[in-house]
């Protein structure tokens, strides 16, 4: 069930509003962090915005500390890393 596609300009300075209905219908809100990706075929893609683990890439229960994003997991290898005897 794909949505009708929309025609847009792009403001002066290179802007795009997202239509009221496309962004409701992918739950994008004012504010919300989107990810833009330009394909090799030409196309602009913007998919929301998820934060990843700066270790190894995954999305679950990731925190920010000191600008970098970390899951447990890899905080806890950090940690006993850090913390281990020489």
């Amino acid at each position: 069930n794909s949505m009708e596609i929309k025609f847009k300009k792009l403001t002066k300075s290179r802007g795009l509003t997202i239509p009221r209905d496309m962004a409701a219908h992918l739950d994008l809100d004012a504010g919300t962090a989107v990810d833009l990706t330009a394909s090799a075929d030409g196309k602009l893609i913007i998919t929301k915005h998820v934060d990843t683990c700066r270790f190894c890439g995954g999305a679950e229960k990731v925190k920010q500390f000191g600008g970098i994003f970390c899951c447990p997991l890899c905080a806890t290898k950090l940690y006993q890393e850090v913390t281990a005897d020489e």
